[in-house]
């Protein structure tokens, strides 16, 4: 049996090689799918005084009242509590707006935990590129519980456009879209 000789210029380089995949890989990988960043500290107590308001002041028993939060990023940093709390996604998806399609991401927390929004680096290099960009969350009651709703808005309608292009379906990004700003709460 005759013996394959690889040279060692040839070995090293297939090494060198593997290892830069194997890290470039896992630097695209916590770009864009790891949350580490709080992006936003949900204040439970403000937002349920202003749900209770609006409730009273519409005097509706049958609609789901809303609070809409718009604000810049500025509460940023790496956040431990983005790796320890828990999540609950419910539903991801495009909006139905003919204007502008924002992709957002649906989330419960439960009633009296504490909750915080966290971001992966992408999007949050984007926010902090952007300064005049806001970051837009919903937030609203359930019915069955005192527990609340999240809804973050990913302004990102553009990569539904080149999707469509590419692959021919507007879906072919949503489960990295899905995995840019998670809501965590208290364990």
């Amino acid at each position: 049996m005759k013996k394959i000789i690889i040279p060692d210029a040839l070995r090293s380089r297939v090494l060198l090689l593997t290892i830069g995949l194997g890290l470039t890989s896992l630097l695209l990988f916590t770009f864009f799918l790891v949350d580490i960043f709080r992006a936003r500290v949900i204040d439970i107590d403000y937002t349920m005084k202003i749900l209770k308001e609006k409730h009273q002041k519409e005097n509706n028993n049958f609609g789901i009242s809303k609070v809409v939060f718009q604000k810049g990023f500025n509460d940023k940093g790496p956040d431990l509590r983005c790796i320890t709390w828990s999540s609950k996604l419910l539903y991801s998806g495009w909006n139905n707006d003919k204007k502008d399609r924002d992709f957002f991401i649906d989330y419960y927390v439960p009633s009296g935990k504490k909750a915080i929004i966290c971001a992966t680096p992408a999007l949050a290099a984007s926010l902090s590129a952007h300064p005049k960009k806001r970051f837009l969350y919903e937030v609203s009651k359930t019915e069955l519980d005192d527990g609340l709703y999240v809804r973050v808005v990913v302004g990102v309608s553009e990569v539904r456009e080149t999707c469509k292009l590419v692959t021919g379906s507007v879906d072919c990004a949503n489960s990295i879209l899905g995995r840019q700003a998670i809501v965590k709460y208290e364990p």
